[in-house]
């Protein structure tokens, strides 16, 4: 008797824990936003962030808002190139409109032998409702990235 009240507690617990969590996911969820990807890759001095975005649908507009890139410096990281997707040099690199996804990468005249990384603002948007989702790259060259804000 002990065991079988024993194992209906645990089962219990068990999914208590499973809903929660499955609770958890849904909240964090986005309606606009499938899936995110950003790294760097480098050809000599030249940095590239390469980004990619996948909607839940076809959207209005999807892709990145924001690139700001870092270089790293002794051990500060310094800003040295924002990419905004408003500037027309950017624009089509960035976003597209009605939509599913954005695969593109930006380029920048780096040092050779630095370490960059990118903090990219993933967008989607749909029928005004939009979601806006922060990601950054790993380090091109190594070297610890701040603390997220």
């Amino acid at each position: 008797m002990k065991k079988s009240i024993i194992r209906i507690i645990a089962l219990i617990l068990i999914l208590t824990l499973l809903l929660s969590t499955s609770a958890f996911a849904a909240v964090n969820a986005s309606a606009y936003i499938a899936a995110t990807s950003a790294w760097i890759t480098r050809d000599g001095n030249t940095v590239k962030v390469n980004f990619y975005i996948v909607g839940t649908n076809t959207m209005d507009l999807i892709g990145v808002k924001y690139v700001y890139l870092y270089e790293l410096n002794g051990n500060t990281w310094s800003l040295v190139k924002t990419f905004n997707y408003t500037n027309p040099i950017y624009a089509a690199t960035m976003m597209n409109s009605n939509s599913s996804a954005k695969a593109a990468y930006l380029s920048y005249n780096g040092s050779y032998g630095k370490s960059y990384y990118a903090d990219c603002r993933f967008y989607a948007e749909k029928d005004g409702g939009s979601d806006t989702i922060p990601q950054n790259t790993p380090t091109s060259y190594g070297g610890t990235l701040p603390p997220s804000p």
